[in-house]
Parts: structure tokens; C-alpha cells; sequence
């Protein structure tokens, strides 16, 4: 049953609960380094850096889903109608985006791949444009993109503890935050008629779920040697879980563009979290200047966008 909230359609609340979003997603970037340090995963052992990402994505589905059958359980099963565009989504926007991003952020530091996280946004405004009659490209729009592309580019081709480009790091994060847009996409495609906790819920099930087996089939193993393993992935299923839930809830009330514009400000606070967990340099000139240009293309695309 198709959700109906008046709250949830108010473009105040929307921006606020898409910034409360991407504040607990820029914390992912250092909780999953400090997690690979915890697990003892290092650059080379990518098996078990999917199974850690499946086991996360799994619990965060299942959180989901408990949430759900408290407030609305005979919305919460999946029915066969939903099997095939939920698990697409699940393939967009867990699978494919986190197999990717597991990859490459081992790599780059976690101020970079938080940066990197813009290309998301970007791409969501230019394909909801080609697959949303109602979510026009504008030159308003067009121009935030452009100075947001950018920031990421400053950022990108610096020097010093940022690094230049590096094909696999840079261009594997930028692919799955590519996969990430998709999944946007996606996501507002099939909200017609479907609970939008069910359908976070078991995207996340079913992502998760083939990212860990994924991860065990190549030889990943997670070995618990301290309390500490056991906090961060609970952190971080809980975090997800949340921020999934809310992100999609709003993407069903919300043209794509205008919703996802806000991943831009996952760099703020990843930037913040990892100079604060991981005392990486992030008081640079580059920093300061990439993080102001994708501010200000935030505020043009919002701006360029049509009163619905």
C-alpha cells in the first residue's frame, strides 16, 4: 500500500531529513576503516572486505524490516509482484554500489572517497531528467552540476594526503557512486503502490545477503577478536538501515533530482568524521575550496527546481 504522509511531502522536512541522511552516511567512511582495522582486512584481502559489507547491509535490512512489522506488518512480506524490481533495486543500490565501493576506498583516504560520493548526486539529476518528464533539466541545474563537477575535480587532481587520480581507487568509488544513482532512479520508478520501509527493508535483505555470499565464496572469513568488531557492525548496520529507510521514504514523496542533490553534503561530514576518527589532513586550501564549490552547486540545483 502506497504511503501517504502530509509531513513527509513538506520540502522543509524533506531537506532536513536528507541532510540527517548524509550526516550518518559521511560517517561511513571512517567506520569502515576503523572496521578494517578491527577485522584485520588490509588493502589485499577484498574476499572479506565484501563479507564485512554484506553482513552490514543484511543486518541494516533486517532492522529495517523488524521497524516495519511494528508499524505496518501486513506490508512488510514480499510478494512476487515485488521480487524482480525490488531485487533490481537491491542489485543497484547495494550490491553493485558497495561491491564496488569495498573495493576501491581501501585505496584513497576516507576524506577522498567521501568527496567522491558527489558523483551521486550528479549523476541522479541528469538521469532522473532523461527518465522523469517532471524533473527537467534547467540551466539553473545544469550549472550547479557543473560547478559541483568541479569541486570533485580540485579535489581529485590535488596533491599532498589527497593524492592524484588512480583508476583503481578514484575511478571504482565514481563507478559506485554511478550504481548509487541508478539506484535512485530505480527507486522512484517502482514506488507506485509499495511501502517504502518494505522496500528499503529488502533491497538492503537481499543486497546484502548476495554481497556476503559473494564475499564467502572467494574466501572471505570476519574473525571477532574483540568487542570492539561487534560495535562497529552493529553501528553501522543500524546506521544504514535508518538513513536507507528514510532516503527511499523521501525519494517516493520527492522528485529524484531534489532529493538526491543533498548526497553532496555527504563530503562535509565525511570530511568532518574522518579528520575527527582518523586525524587526517583535511584544513587544506583544495579541501576548502571543493567542499564551498559543491555547497554552492547544492543551492543552484535546488534552486533549478520547478515547484511540483
Amino acid at each position: 500500500m502506497k504511503t501517504s504522509h502530509k509531513l513527509v511531502t513538506k520540502p522543509w522536512f524533506a531537506a532536513i531529513t536528507a541532510i540527517f541522511c548524509t550526516l550518518l552516511w559521511g560517517t561511513a567512511f571512517p567506520a569502515i576503516k576503523i572496521g578494517y582495522r578491527l577485522f584485520r582486512i588490509d588493502n589485499t584481502d577484498i574476499p572479506s572486505a565484501l563479507l564485512f559489507a554484506g553482513g552490514r547491509f543484511a543486518l541494516a535490512g533486517i532492522i529495517v524490516l523488524v521497524i516495519g512489522l511494528l508499524w505496518k506488518p501486513k506490508e512488510m512480506p514480499l510478494h512476487k509482484q515485488d521480487m524482480v524490481p525490488v531485487g533490481i533495486l537491491g542489485l543497484f543500490q547495494t550490491f553493485l554500489q558497495y561491491l564496488l565501493l569495498y573495493i576501491g576506498i581501501v585505496h584513497i583516504s576516507g576524506t577522498k572517497s567521501s568527496l567522491l560520493t558527489s558523483v551521486a548526486a550528479f549523476g541522479s539529476v541528469l538521469l532522473s531528467a532523461l527518465f522523469f518528464r517532471a524533473d527537467r533539466l534547467s540551466a539553473v541545474k545544469l550549472g550547479g552540476c557543473a560547478i559541483g563537477i568541479t569541486g570533485i575535480a580540485v579535489m581529485s587532481l590535488s596533491g599532498g594526503a589527497l593524492g592524484g587520480f588512480s583508476l583503481i581507487g578514484d575511478g571504482i568509488v565514481i563507478l559506485s557512486n554511478l550504481s548509487g544513482a541508478a539506484g535512485n532512479i530505480i527507486s522512484k520508478k517502482i514506488a507506485a503502490n509499495r511501502n517504502p520501509v518494505q522496500t528499503a527493508g529488502w533491497q538492503l535483505t537481499l543486497g546484502g545477503t548476495a554481497l556476503t555470499i559473494t564475499g564467502w565464496l572467494c574466501g572471505g572469513r570476519l574473525v571477532f577478536q574483540e568487542a570492539g568488531c561487534y560495535g562497529i557492525l552493529l553501528y553501522l548496520a543500524f546506521m544504514a538501515g535508518i538513513a536507507f529507510m528514510l532516503w527511499t521514504m523521501l525519494l517516493f514523496h520527492h522528485p529524484v533530482s531534489r532529493i538526491a542533490v543533498f548526497n553532496l553534503f555527504i563530503p562535509l561530514f565525511g570530511t568532518m568524521w574522518s579528520g575527527i576518527f582518523l586525524q587526517e589532513p583535511i584544513f587544506t586550501l583544495a579541501n576548502g575550496i571543493s567542499l564551498g564549490l559543491v555547497c554552492l552547486g547544492v543551492f543552484l540545483v535546488q534552486k533549478g527546481q520547478k515547484p511540483q
